[in-house]
């Protein structure tokens, strides 16, 4: 291939894909029916990940089967034991690296290859049709773990009030004009370049042929986005009667995830999205009463008992947060049932000790769904690998799956109900 030639269409190209690339802000539109209007039981899924660890003695119980003693941190979760289970054991085979190994938590894709898409994306595909929202990628502090097939990440929402004002302030009737206008005319871009890079593919190398594929996907996604965008702008966003969540300092780490909790309670309520993934970080300083060291500096304790009270009184703060969270889905009746028992809760870690960098025996919580609870299932580590949980997660979602990540199958001990 003659290099000018090549460096002259790809040029070519990216003109194109910066056509499609002038509308980002059509990523934040989409959904085609509400959740009630589709099936009798929407089924939902939230996966929270804390990136410095969790710490183990108090968390997983030395006990196993149902008959464990709580830990500490179980215990502020005792209402809802028989609605969790605690597994230990688990990993990924060939991720590795520490905190390199976070992107990676929810694909399972090893750390030698490109990493793909994650499991909530995955979900977001098949349930993501009936919501406004696909799926929602939000920040407790954290979020890098959402990842789509061509191996790009999904921004996540920061601004917890952006995040709010994106799944219920109502926009005016001449800004919904205008975004119908511009998805009309989105349509037509598409279309354009679409046309315009099959004609390129002959010339291309086997590296620009790859993107060229990737570039698909992301058009063909893009399609589906601004059709369930044409719907969804003449449907009235839910009403809440909820203040939007006013500002807060950096180092509020438990404002942060108060809100984010808050945020994922009201848009499983209201069926917005049934899909969310946060994480529960802070590199510095945090304003939790007691706490002086740094977030990042306690996970590295080193086994000194003082900054191991302090990692306690951060976790805990989390864990308390998620006690609300499952106290307010098990509140909220939908149906015949609630959404704690309609929604699939997965916390985890990339690491299974923040203080040595370990990714192996990565903790894990599994609360609510239809899953037989009130365990602590103890896998022998190296084992077993964490996607044998996911491609659980995946079958009792209603999804036949044969395979997700590194998995050799479901997780046994782990019984759908």
């Amino acid at each position: 291939m003659n290099p000018n030639l090549a460096l002259s269409t790809r040029r070519h190209f990216l003109r194109g894909v910066g056509i499609t690339l002038s509308l980002p802000w059509l990523e934040s539109l989409g959904g085609i029916l509400h959740a009630a209007d589709v099936e009798k039981e929407p089924r939902r899924l939230l996966l929270v990940c804390l990136p410095l660890g969790i710490f183990r003695d108090a968390l997983m119980p030395k006990q196993t089967g149902i008959g464990y003693q709580a830990t500490e941190y179980l215990t502020a979760l005792q209402d809802f034991r028989d609605q969790f289970t605690v597994i230990s054991g688990l990993e990924h085979p060939g991720v590795g690296g520490g905190h390199a190994s976070q992107p990676r938590i929810f694909t399972g894709v090893p750390s030698a290859e490109r990493n793909r898409r994650s499991l909530d994306q995955h979900v977001a595909a098949a349930l993501g049709q009936h919501t406004r929202f696909d799926t929602l990628t939000l920040s407790a502090g954290a979020n890098d773990f959402s990842w789509t097939d061509s191996g790009s990440m999904v921004p996540a929402e920061k601004n917890v009030a952006d995040a709010f004002a994106k799944l219920f302030a109502e926009e005016g009737a001449t800004n919904k004009t205008k975004v119908l206008r511009e998805i009309g005319r989105g349509k037509s871009i598409l279309d354009f370049v679409l046309d315009e890079a099959s004609d390129l593919r002959p010339r291309l190398s086997k590296r620009d042929q790859d993107k060229l594929e990737e570039y698909f996907e992301s058009v063909r996604a893009t399609e589906k986005r601004l059709v369930k965008s044409e719907e969804w702008m003449h449907t009235p966003k839910p009403q809440v009667g909820v203040k939007a969540p006013a500002p807060f300092a950096q180092d509020e780490i438990i404002t942060n995830m108060r809100n984010v909790c808050d945020l994922t309670y009201l848009a499983f309520k209201t069926d917005s999205t049934r899909v969310i993934t946060f994480g529960y970080f802070r590199q510095d300083t945090v304003a939790v009463p007691g706490v002086k060291v740094g977030y990042h500096n306690l996970s590295h304790h080193g086994q000194d008992e003082g900054n191991i009270a302090q990692l306690k009184r951060v976790e805990r703060a989390f864990f308390d947060e998620l006690k609300t969270l499952l106290t307010n889905l098990k509140n909220a009746k939908e149906g015949d049932s609630n959404l704690l028992a309609r929604t699939t809760i997965v916390v985890t870690s990339n690491l299974g000790s923040g203080s040595s960098h370990s990714n192996k025996d990565l903790p894990v919580l599994l609360a609510g769904g239809r899953f037989k609870h009130g365990q602590h299932l103890a896998i022998a580590p190296g084992t077993v690998p964490l996607s044998n949980l996911y491609l659980s997660v995946l079958h009792q979602l209603g999804m036949d799956n044969k395979s997700f990540g590194t998995s050799t199958g479901t997780l046994k001990g782990l019984t759908i109900i």
